[in-house]
């Protein structure tokens, strides 16, 4: 059994190695994501579509939303989602599913639009409304026309709806009806 010495240039390589090793490991724990978006939706030009589109966003490593869509095409500055599905997740933890027909996706403005029969089921409750939309820079989901918001027994129907994500509080700012079924 040979039992040779480390040459002087043999523990430099080693120490390379081993510090390269450890650089690298640094480098992946202490990267933070931003907005990500998958490659098949960031590489797109105008004009083209994609299958099975998936775009998030993250807070640091937080999850903040996960946008699905049955397909995506890049209209310019918009991205038309047809059967858009967005989890937002509230700071509590808790996710709140949006899931609408048709939808766009403003990439300047940074705002997910749902059209045709938009719905939200959250704990208990379940809201529908033709139009909603959220946006990033606020965290917040607008429901600007008429809504319906129903559980068990409880119907509330109102106009201009607010969701804020930070804090998960439901703001109504017009017209608020509420109707309460008996129990026989």
């Amino acid at each position: 059994m040979n039992t040779s010495k480390l040459t002087p240039l043999k523990w430099l390589f080693l120490t390379l190695s081993v510090t390269s090793i450890f650089y690298t490991i640094f480098l992946i724990v202490m990267s933070k994501p931003s907005i990500k978006q998958v490659a098949d939706i960031a590489t797109l030009q105008t004009g083209s579509k994609v299958v099975n589109a998936d775009m998030t966003e993250y807070d640091g490593d937080q999850l903040v939303w996960r946008l699905k869509a049955d397909t995506a095409q890049d209209k310019g500055d918009t991205f038309e989602l047809e059967r858009p599905r967005l989890i937002m997740v509230l700071n509590n933890g808790e996710e709140m599913p949006i899931q609408a027909k048709q939808g766009k996706y403003h990439k300047t403005k940074k705002v997910i639009h749902f059209n045709g029969s938009a719905m939200v089921n959250y704990q208990a409750w379940k809201l529908t409304s033709q139009a909603m939309a959220y946006t990033q820079r606020t965290g917040e989901l607008i429901v600007p026309e008429d809504f319906r918001l129903t559980q068990e027994g409880i119907t509330v129907i109102g106009k201009d709806l607010h969701v804020f994500r930070d804090s998960g509080i439901l703001q109504v700012m017009e017209g608020v009806h509420m109707h309460i079924e008996e129990a026989p």
